[in-house]
């Protein structure tokens, strides 16, 4: 399993440190993605907003775990996941426009139901071993952060920028073929990861 160390983030008033173990979509090889999210970032005030590194944009699937689980389980559960994904298909997302996301800023990602159902499916997958698994049942649309407020107050600031955008965002659109367990750490500023199993999409 190959380690990573992507920086993102937001500040947080709650504890700072380990989080907990994640499933996550990342873009680390998405030249287009990145391209277009530095070119968004460039008008952004660096005193109201954190910019998030290309490496480390994300999009958050499910919660598995919080502290403590056990590297035995934590096996269990990846096992499940390769079962449970083995038959599906790779799909494609479409980024077309920046969003306000409460004061931090996003890009909107579409559609929805790939995800979604991927999602359910990684989460069967972690309750079958941890029927208790502190799943995260987040009613948010999808979506993949670029920048995080410095402080609060902020959600203005962040829709006037998603709405400055919307004529001058060229769609892009990229092909998921996994999803990533990750142990999930929180900063100041950003979080950081480390990839604990990269679980293939492999139906044809």
């Amino acid at each position: 399993m190959a380690d990573m160390d992507n920086t993102h983030g937001r500040e947080h008033k709650s504890k700072l440190g380990f989080l907990g173990y994640y499933w996550l979509l990342t873009f680390e090889q998405a030249s287009a993605l990145h391209s277009l999210t530095e070119e968004c970032q460039r008008a952004l005030d660096v005193t109201r907003f954190h910019s998030v590194h290309p490496d480390g944009l994300h999009l958050t699937l499910d919660r598995i775990a919080h502290r403590g689980e056990g590297v035995e389980r934590l096996n269990l559960i990846e096992s499940a996941a390769r079962r449970a994904c083995a038959d599906l298909v790779p799909f494609a997302l479409t980024i077309e426009k920046l969003t306000n996301l409460g004061g931090a800023i996003g890009f909107a990602v579409s559609p929805a139901a790939p995800i979604r159902s991927l999602r359910d499916v990684l989460r069967t997958a972690t309750q079958s071993v941890l029927p208790d698994a502190p799943v995260k049942d987040s009613q948010s649309d999808p979506h993949i952060t670029i920048a995080y407020p410095l402080r609060e107050g902020l959600s203005a600031d962040a829709a006037a920028v998603a709405m400055r955008s919307e004529a001058a965002i060229e769609g892009v659109t990229m092909t998921v073929t996994e999803a990533v367990m990750v142990a999930l750490e929180r900063h100041e500023h950003s979080y950081s990861w480390s990839t604990e199993a990269q679980i293939r999409l492999a139906g044809r």
